[in-house]
Formats: C-alpha cells, sequence, structure tokens
C-alpha cells in the first residue's frame, strides 16, 4: 500500500497549488509596459460562498487599457490583475454556494460585483459573482457577451427605436458597432454604418461589404474634412434617421448630427470617445434641428439595475443575448479575433501601442481574446 505524506508535507503541496497564474501590473502607465505574466494566489481553502473557476478565455477591450493607464472613471487597488470580461467553467463548489444551486460544470460570466480581474488561469470568487450562462453559446462569443452586445442591446432598447426607424452608427466596425447593426436588422430597424476608409480601395470595398453582411443598409466613409455626398438610398434613410449612437465624437459626432432629422424628437447618444476628441456639436443641431443629446454607459446601467431589481434586469439581458446568439442573429466569427495566450499578451499589447503611433495602422485591427 502507497503511504500518505506527511500532514506537513501535504499542506507544502496544497499551498504550492494555491497560486493561478495571471497578467498583472502593480503600476498605472501602458499595459505593454507595466503588464507582467506572474503567479499570484488563490485561496487555501474553498470557502462556504464560494466557487472555483476555471477562465476559459478573455477578451481585451478598451476600457480595459484606459484602466491600466488610469484613465478610466473606476480603478482597481495595485496590484491588480486586468481584465473585465470572460467566461469560465465552473470546478468546485462551497456548500452554500451549492446548496444555493451552483453547479460544478456550470459555464458562467461574471458580474458587477467581480472585482479580481479576468486576465487569469483560475479564480475562487463568491458564487454571487458570476451569472451562469447557456453552454451552447461559442466560447469566444461568451466571452464577449457582457459589454459589447449588452451595451448595442440598452442602446436600442432604451431608446425605443423601433421598426421602420433609421439609426446612425459610427465606429461601425467596433463590437458594439456590429452588435448593433445585427440586432437592428433582428428587429428591422435600418441602419446606416460610418466606418473610416482602408489603406487601399479594395479593403476599403472588402470591410464596407462585411458591415453590409452584418445589416448595415448603406455604408458611408467617415472623412474628416470631406463634404458629405449622399446617394438616393442614403437621402431616404436618413429620412427617418431619429437615434445616432456615438462612440467616435470629433468630426465623426458633427456629420452623424447632419444626417439626423429635425423636429422629429431625434437624439444621439454618446458611449464612447474613440477619437479622444471633444464632442463639439453645432449650435444649429440644437436650435434649428431641436436634436437630444445624452449619454450612456452600461456600468450606471447595472449599478441602477442591481439596486432596482437585484441584477433580475441583467440576467434577463444576459438570456436575451444568449438566445440572439443561438438564433443568429447576433455572431461574431471566431476570423474577427485574434487568439493570444495568457503569457503572450503583454507582448501583443506593447506591439499593438507600438503599431498605434501610426493612426492608421490600427484601422481594421482584430479584437485580441486571451485564451487562457
Amino acid at each position: 500500500m502507497r503511504r500518505r505524506a506527511p500532514r506537513a508535507i501535504r499542506d507544502v503541496i496544497a499551498r504550492r497549488r494555491a497560486h493561478t497564474e495571471a497578467c498583472v501590473y502593480a503600476e498605472r502607465g501602458a499595459p505593454g509596459e507595466v503588464l507582467r505574466v506572474a503567479s499570484i494566489p488563490l485561496p487555501d481553502e474553498l470557502g462556504e460562498d464560494d466557487v472555483r473557476v476555471r477562465v476559459l478565455a478573455a477578451p481585451v477591450n478598451p476600457s480595459d487599457v484606459n484602466m491600466i493607464e488610469g484613465k478610466y472613471p473606476v480603478a482597481r487597488e495595485l496590484p491588480a490583475c486586468g481584465g473585465n470580461e470572460m467566461v469560465g467553467e465552473v470546478t468546485a463548489c462551497g456548500t452554500r454556494a451549492l446548496a444555493r444551486g451552483a453547479r460544478t460544470g456550470d459555464r458562467v460570466v461574471p458580474n458587477r460585483s467581480y472585482a479580481l480581474g479576468t486576465w487569469r488561469r483560475e479564480v475562487v470568487a463568491n458564487a454571487n459573482a458570476f451569472d451562469v450562462i447557456d453552454r451552447d453559446v461559442p466560447v469566444h462569443e461568451a466571452a464577449m457577451m457582457t459589454v459589447n452586445p449588452c451595451t448595442a442591446l440598452r442602446l436600442l432598447v432604451d431608446n425605443d427605436a423601433r421598426e421602420g426607424d433609421t439609426i446612425v452608427v459610427n465606429a461601425a466596425t467596433s463590437g458594439v458597432g456590429r452588435a448593433l447593426l445585427q440586432l437592428a436588422r433582428a428587429r428591422g430597424i435600418r441602419t446606416i454604418a460610418m466606418c473610416r476608409p482602408r489603406s487601399s480601395e479594395t479593403a476599403t470595398e472588402e470591410v464596407f461589404e462585411s458591415l453590409r453582411a452584418d445589416g448595415a443598409d448603406v455604408v458611408i466613409p467617415d472623412v474628416e474634412g470631406k463634404f458629405l455626398r449622399l446617394d438616393a438610398k442614403t437621402r431616404e434613410l436618413a429620412t427617418r434617421a431619429r437615434f445616432g449612437f456615438n462612440a467616435v465624437s470629433g468630426y465623426s459626432a458633427q456629420t452623424m448630427l447632419r444626417l439626423l432629422q429635425p423636429n422629429a424628437s431625434s437624439v444621439m447618444v454618446t458611449y464612447g470617445g474613440m477619437s479622444k476628441q471633444p464632442l463639439v456639436v453645432p449650435t444649429g443641431a440644437f436650435i434649428f434641428k431641436d436634436i437630444t443629446l445624452k449619454g450612456f454607459w452600461l456600468t450606471r446601467w447595472l449599478e441602477h439595475d442591481e439596486n432596482t431589481t437585484q441584477g433580475a434586469g441583467r440576467r434577463d439581458m444576459l438570456a436575451q443575448i444568449s438566445r440572439e446568439i443561438h438564433d443568429g442573429a447576433l455572431r461574431t466569427p471566431s476570423s474577427r479575433l485574434r487568439d493570444v495566450p495568457l503569457r503572450g499578451l503583454p507582448e501583443a499589447l506593447r506591439l499593438d501601442a507600438a503599431a498605434d503611433l501610426d493612426p492608421s495602422a490600427s484601422i481594421g485591427r482584430l479584437k485580441i481574446l486571451v485564451r487562457c
């Protein structure tokens, strides 16, 4: 019979195993410079309310980068693990978590109460920090379902965009932009997509065609200083354009405002500022077109939902997004992603930052998906 190791040795082994690899930072700055891959501790024992989750995949969003840089309204206490979105699988449950419904094998995504970072291989946290999702959702789409698709859904639903309306979308190739086009198509909402041209006419037409495939009725070039000439189809769609969803600001937002209808309760909702330029609004947009401007931040919506429904709205929203993916209305082909191993993430972000010195280099860049 094989003899068991002495208890002291078993305890040492247990403590040695209670670590996981993660992408962490101890100071704020450019992610490619401050991130490093390190072994970080996990709790030696699973708490009664806790679950152990193996991270399957986690994306890199612009807000993740801004948080590391110290340019986001929400900041983590340092040192911290990067990332906010992921999909994982429950591998162990505490006794009370088990009694409340948690199960080994559950496919889960983090909710707003989770704050331990997602660029890691494993995490132990309170079971209430996760929402269980449908296992049929592909891993790469599940990893990205809690931010971009949810933002797009809220923009459409909360602003009461209806069948027959036209919406104008800039940053159309972004995660939110493509989700807006797809969700709008499923609801009979027409779309004008704004997109920066690529380095050649062929490349531009390829990306414009991909937007049309995602549901854009028309695609117009988003170019600063260029006089906007609209064809008959775009002019016809613009006669019903009451909603503009702005993620760019700068000159792009001014183009969007010109497309929105006057005296029609038109609204431009700003949810991002990718150009890093201020939102400058012509006086006529207020006086002569009577356009309303407002902002949207998913974090604020989630906080309100938690305070008013204890997260019921969030869970319903995730279920709806799962159905949209299952039905094929919402999709993100894996060809639009760059799979990067956890250990390669700091270098990938460093190379991206170096490429960004050329303003055109980031156009059309594939989104990073960290395979943990």
